[in-house]
């Protein structure tokens, strides 16, 4: 733009010195030399661009190849956890049956408690009911002893000969 400027004074100075064809000449020379100047410019400019376009494709490739290599990393990672996940499922898995059997051993514990409480109350029972009849025996034998007892004293008050006998036996 400068240039132009300085194009369009130096044509009203030289136009006043010079003749109009003379000036004309003048100007499309230098208009040539402008010309040329901007399209090497220009030629240059454009090579500029081209490089540094290159320059930025290289690096967004090298982003690129450094976004692949993480993603490959996270795939990497994310395959170590469903690793992780399968064993964690497995020793869920495994809690699991280890509960079950231990359900089942505390059943078979209480159960066998059960039945052991009930075999000795049905065992039992005809024990118990024989000491009873053997309580009542011996109840009855003492009553009848008593009542022996009683009666050998007053046989004994009546005959000195056995009231002699009964001392010697230990029962007056």
């Amino acid at each position: 733009m400068k240039k132009l400027v300085l194009v369009i004074l130096c044509f009203f100075l030289f136009y006043s010195a010079f003749s109009q064809n003379e000036t004309e000449k003048l100007i499309l020379q230098e208009l040539r030399q402008e010309m040329k100047e901007m399209r090497k410019e220009q030629q240059e400019f454009k090579l500029q661009t081209e490089k540094r376009l290159t320059a930025i494709e290289s690096r967004f490739e090298g982003i690129n190849q450094r976004f692949e290599s993480v993603n490959q990393r996270f795939e990497g990672i994310n395959q170590r956890f469903e690793g992780i996940n399968q064993r964690f499922e497995e020793v869920n898995k495994r809690i699991d049956i280890l509960l079950y059997v231990m359900i089942a051993i505390l059943t078979g514990i209480f159960g066998l408690i059960g039945f052991v409480v009930w075999d000795r109350q049905v065992s039992l029972r005809p024990i118990k009911d024989e000491a009873k009849e053997v309580k009542r025996d011996i109840e009855m034998l003492k009553e009848k002893e008593q009542k022996l007892e009683n009666a050998l004293r007053n046989l004994a008050n009546i005959e000195p000969k056995f009231s002699e006998i009964l001392k010697n036996v230990g029962i007056l």
